[in-house]
This record gives structure tokens, C-alpha cells and sequence, in this order.
């Protein structure tokens, strides 16, 4: 019996968590002013370009871009370099996302999947608490 409430409590609890942790309201950053202008430039490079943006939630903001490499993952991982040691320049908390690739705005599409992929650990992570409360509680032989 006490085993039985200890996975029912269990169960209630996590079940408490994944209510709190299953609002699927994403919050979608607005591109700060100061940033559309560096858009402009970026849209007018050539391709194998990225733009990556990082937006606190007081509107400070972080970006980089880099373009005409030979791929678009070697333009990716110089933007990603330039975002970084610019977040870390100006004290930028927030996670950078992918805003385009050449000229594709992927912006909102990357921050749901990552919201998504998030949303999909907390449940594979709340499955695995599960077992292992049911695995403590069965006897030892």
C-alpha cells in the first residue's frame, strides 16, 4: 500500500509539472530596431550567409552574420563566433537563434522547434523519474 502512494504521489507531482511545463505559448522576440538595419545589409550579401540573433528580455540584443563563405555552415559557425563573443561583450543572457539562412527568415521556426525539443525532454525526462520510483519500490530477492 505504501508503495502504491508513493506512486501516486509521485504521479500526481510530475503530473503538476507537466501541466506547468506544457503551456505552448512560445514567446517570439521582436527583432530590435538598431538590428533591422544590420538585416538590410545582410539581405544584400551574397549567399552561404547566416544571421543569428540573440534578444534579452529587456530588448538587449546580440547578433552576428557572416556570408560568401563556401558553405553555410562555415558562414554559421563564424556568425555563431560573432554572436558569442558579442553576447559576452554586452552581458546578453539569451539564447542566439538561427533569424536566416541566405535569404530564408527561419527565425520563429527555430525558436519553436527548440521550444518543442525542450517540451519533449521534460516529458522524457518525467517517464524516466517514473521508472525509476517504480523501480525502487519493487522488492529486493
Amino acid at each position: 500500500m505504501k508503495s502504491l502512494a508513493k506512486v501516486l504521489s509521485v504521479s500526481v507531482v510530475l503530473a503538476v509539472v507537466a501541466g506547468c511545463a506544457s503551456n505552448d505559448v512560445v514567446y517570439i522576440p521582436k527583432v530590435p530596431t538598431p538590428a533591422e538595419a544590420k538585416l538590410l545589409d545582410y539581405f544584400d550579401q551574397p549567399n552561404n550567409k547566416v544571421f543569428l540573433l540573440a534578444v534579452d528580455p529587456s530588448g538587449d540584443f546580440s547578433f552576428g552574420y557572416d556570408y560568401g563563405k563556401a558553405t553555410v555552415k562555415e558562414a554559421l559557425k563564424v556568425a555563431t563566433e560573432k554572436c558569442d563573443a558579442n553576447r559576452e561583450a554586452h552581458g546578453i543572457v539569451a539564447k542566439p537563434y538561427i533569424y536566416a539562412i541566405n535569404d530564408d527568415v527561419v527565425y520563429e521556426e527555430m525558436i519553436m522547434k527548440d521550444h518543442q525539443r525542450k517540451k519533449e525532454k521534460v516529458v522524457q525526462d518525467e517517464a524516466e523519474v517514473e521508472v525509476e520510483v517504480v523501480e525502487m519500490d519493487q522488492p529486493v530477492e
